[in-house]
């Protein structure tokens, strides 16, 4: 009995630990999502209901805190990217229409992503990990996704197939959006006539 309740007692423990591991990491996106592109540890401390001593026995390192955050976002829109295409357009022959309605997912999380992606903290932690990185674990789904949707002609002509997965990246979107000023509907728009000429085919 006593090892019974020792053991549940440690449960209780670790189920609060990650708790507010996961409070900790929503009160930083939440921040930089309304704005706050750089939200110190005190910003985010006081955001989750906790002290800053608390947030740093959970994330010693303030660059392991931003990383895992970074993650956590990308992580949070995955089963928008995962919608099943309407069954009107489930067919290969569609392909094109398919792509239509990655460019509109895509979208919609990019823009809701955006604060993140142009954030300092996020230009940081790419700088940081860009040399010898393998690619993440939301981009190697992003190209999976493009191959199964794409005609075989296309995902065989390996520069043209990078062409398109670039096109349709988070990297191409915050160009669009932060670097050259268009509005997202203008940004939306460059993409679908990006992908009209790097296809041959209009949706």
């Amino acid at each position: 009995m006593a090892d019974s309740a020792t053991a549940k007692k440690l449960d209780g423990r670790h189920e609060r630990t990650e708790q507010t591991r996961l409070r900790i990491l929503a009160a930083a996106r939440d921040l930089m999502l309304s704005g706050n592109l750089e939200p110190t540890t005190t910003d985010i401390a006081k955001h989750a209901g906790i002290t800053t001593r608390t947030l740093f026995r959970h994330f010693a390192v303030a660059e392991s805190l931003h990383r895992q955050m970074i993650q956590a976002a990308e992580h949070s829109v995955e089963a928008i990217m995962d919608e099943p295409f309407p069954e009107s357009i489930a067919t290969p022959e569609q392909w094109r229409l398919q792509l239509t309605h990655i460019i509109d997912r895509r979208s919609r999380v990019y823009e809701h992503l955006l604060p993140i992606y142009i954030s300092p903290l996020f230009q940081r932690q790419r700088s940081t990990h860009t040399h010898n990185r393998p690619a993440s674990v939301p981009a190697t789904q992003r190209r999976q996704r493009l191959n199964k949707v794409l005609p075989a002609a296309l995902r065989q002509d390996r520069p043209l197939f990078e062409a398109i997965d670039a096109t349709l990246g988070i990297e191409f979107w915050v160009s669009l959006r932060h670097s050259q000023n268009l509005s997202a509907k203008q940004a939306r728009r460059t993409v679908e006539i990006a992908i009209d000429k790097l296809t041959g085919c209009s949706a």
